[in-house]
């Protein structure tokens, strides 16, 4: 199991139309290629990405297919035009054991 992590600054002024795209087409243009947006997260205050956004993929295979998409490259030009440090990271959660 694999955690994606998409982390961005809204450009100011254009936070209402970045949050639209965010609900409107990224989210479900994701889960048509089968990765669901779990969390979002905002930072209030400090020096971390605006906006944390993160969900589960099965395997480095499944990111692949879906990160390097022509579709998701559609997806990711829509947002890196609303936002600042658009990026993405895969990263394997911690065990709890």
């Amino acid at each position: 199991m694999l955690k994606i992590l998409i982390s961005y600054d809204m450009q100011p002024g254009k936070e209402r139309e970045c949050q639209d795209y965010l609900v409107n087409k990224l989210a479900p243009g994701l889960a048509k290629l089968g990765f669901r947006i779990s969390e979002v997260l905002y930072t209030m205050w400090g020096e971390s990405p605006q906006i944390l956004s993160g969900g589960v993929v099965e395997n480095l295979e499944q990111a692949q297919k879906i990160f390097q998409s022509s579709s998701w490259e559609k997806l990711s030009n829509g947002m890196e035009a609303l936002t600042e440090n658009f990026k993405v990271r895969v990263v394997r959660p911690h065990s709890e054991n």
